[in-house]
Parts: structure tokens; C-alpha cells; sequence
């Protein structure tokens, strides 16, 4: 049963350094305890990436990042030009001291619309996160798993 469900916002998030956008982070506790996390985000069709490290920025500007591991992908709502991809992470998200993208690097990424609506995470299993409480939470309590 999913525990302690928290969702956020990353902001000016890059994978493996390069920009991509902003990311949902969906972060819970499952039936061991352990805390798990998926990221979910709008990507160019054809990108080729199956893993990586992905970082951003919370509201509050505390800096996260974690290893991901790219879990599924469906048609985004650009039609064939985007899709919405769901990443699972591989490992703790924790805060870090790296640098955030530049605003020139930041405006090559084509902002995703305000609007997306995305499913709700499947538990992929990784190990326990530790992400400040600082990261505001944007959804319920507790998910439906």
C-alpha cells in the first residue's frame, strides 16, 4: 500500500546535464518502508535515452537529483512531436550542490503546456530517498495504488 504520497514540481530540470524542461515528482513510502520516486515529463519523440541522472530545482530552489531509469512512454499532447515519459528512480533523490541550467540553455527547451494532466506512478522499487521536507507537496496525502 502506498504511504506518505508527496508531488511536486521540478524546475529547470536537465538529464545527464542537458536541459529538458520542467518534471512531476511523484515520492512515497511502499509496503517495506522504503521510500520510492518517479519522474514523469514531455521529451522529443525519438529521444534514445534509457537511463541517466536527472536534476532541477524545487519551488523553494533546493536543487535534487537522482538516477533514473526511463520505465515507459506514450503519445504527448503536441501529437507526434512529444511524448510523455515516465522515469523511475534508481536510487535515493537527495539534494545537491550542482549548478541549475542557464537561461540560454533553459530557453532551447520548449516549455511544456501548464495544463498536462499525467497517471499516477506503478511502484517501481528503488532504494530509500531522502528529499528535504522543503519540497512542497501539489497533491493529495496519501495516492491510490
Amino acid at each position: 500500500m502506498v504511504r506518505n504520497h508527496r508531488r511536486f514540481e521540478l524546475l529547470n530540470v536537465t538529464l545527464d546535464e542537458s536541459p529538458i524542461g520542467s518534471c512531476t515528482i511523484d515520492l512515497w513510502e511502499d509496503d517495506d518502508g522504503r521510500e520510492q520516486w518517479a519522474a514523469r515529463l514531455l521529451m522529443k519523440t525519438g529521444h534514445g535515452s534509457t537511463e541517466g541522472i536527472l536534476a532541477g530545482s524545487t519551488r523553494t530552489g533546493d536543487r535534487l537529483q537522482g538516477k533514473v531509469r526511463f520505465a515507459a512512454d506514450q503519445q504527448g499532447p503536441r501529437g507526434g512531436r512529444t511524448v510523455l515519459v515516465e522515469l523511475h528512480g534508481q536510487g535515493p533523490l537527495e539534494p545537491t550542490t550542482a549548478a541549475a541550467p542557464t537561461p540560454a540553455e533553459l530557453a532551447a527547451v520548449p516549455a511544456a503546456p501548464a495544463s498536462t494532466t499525467v497517471a499516477a506512478p506503478s511502484a517501481a522499487p528503488a532504494a530509500a530517498a531522502s528529499v528535504p521536507k522543503t519540497a512542497r507537496a501539489t497533491g493529495p496525502g496519501r495516492a491510490s495504488a
